[in-house]
């Protein structure tokens, strides 16, 4: 089971805003001793707006099976934020938009907070 955690330049820092700003993702694997940094991965799209981002972030994170980030989505798009939704279906990119499989943690919250609460949502 991988996750994607949208970081700061510092990998312990969450990304305080939405997740395809993120400076870049800490990819981890939960295994039998808990989770394991995998690698730092640069994200190409922080300043691209709009132009299929969604898209292109899913290629990019394709084997993360969780986003795990602050905000998905910008709340002025539609009134509301993306993000809450709660199935683990993947979803159809082409419209910009993230996928189902994502975990909004409360801002603030530490890269081990987050991971704890992947821990218990893959769980669930």
């Amino acid at each position: 089971m991988r996750v994607a955690v949208g970081v700061k330049r510092d990998p312990k820092l969450l990304y305080p805003g939405p997740y395809g700003h993120s400076y870049q993702f800490a990819v981890y694997e939960r295994g039998p001793n808990g989770w394991r940094l995998l690698e730092l991965r640069d994200n190409p799209y922080k300043a691209l707006e709009g132009g299929g981002k969604g898209r292109l972030l899913a290629e990019l994170l394709a084997d993360c099976d969780l986003w795990v980030g602050v905000q998905f989505g910008h709340a002025d798009e539609d009134g509301g934020h993306h993000g809450h939704h709660h199935n683990h279906h993947h979803h159809d990119h082409e419209h910009g938009t993230p996928p189902e499989h994502v975990l909004a943690v409360p801002k603030g919250s530490g890269v081990e907070e987050a991971l704890a609460r992947a821990a218990e949502r893959l769980a669930g």
